[in-house]
């Protein structure tokens, strides 16, 4: 019925405090695990969220994460993922999500979009009937919001980060 986890697996995502673009994919990922482990999916694999980012200090207690912050000694690293890989009761019907609120324009996510589709400046320029340096403004402005600062990694972010409706 698919691939399966091995009995023995934990699934690590990562929440550093310098890297949104890993913290922007961890998100993705729980978005998705959690849909699937509610309907598809019959995992025991425990999910650890690591790193202290504003995004794992935000996560709700219902969501049944459990989260080791970064720089802890060896005994505390050794009792924390003890406890994330203990049973849990099994969750109910009432299904959790990962927030995610960045606040993008509709702009600026129309223009993220179509950057991540290789479009050019002058393309958008021309589609929303504003100038060039218009369209890298809000562009520009967008990656600050995400924390990247380079084109190269604005391509490596997963296109579902962009699939909601801008706050």
């Amino acid at each position: 019925a698919g691939p399966r986890l091995p009995p023995d697996s934990v699934l690590l995502p990562v929440f550093p405090d310098n890297h949104p673009v890993d913290c922007l994919r961890s998100l993705t990922f729980l978005s998705e695990w959690l849909r699937l482990r509610h309907s598809l999916l019959v995992t025991r694999a425990p999910c650890i969220l690591w790193g202290h980012s504003p995004l794992v200090r935000s996560m709700p207690e219902t969501a049944g994460f459990a989260v080791i912050p970064w720089r802890v000694s060896p005994g505390r690293l050794r009792s924390l993922i003890a406890d994330g890989v203990a049973p849990r009761r099994a969750p109910g019907r009432r299904r959790a999500h990962v927030p995610c609120r960045v606040r993008l324009t509709a702009r600026e996510v129309t223009i993220l979009r179509h950057t991540l589709e290789g479009r050019s400046l002058e393309w958008m320029a021309g589609e929303l009937g504003v100038a060039a340096k218009t369209v890298w403004a809000h562009r520009r402005r967008a990656m600050d919001i995400l924390g990247v600062r380079r084109l190269h990694d604005l391509m490596q972010l997963p296109p579902e980060v962009l699939c909601g409706r801008p706050s």
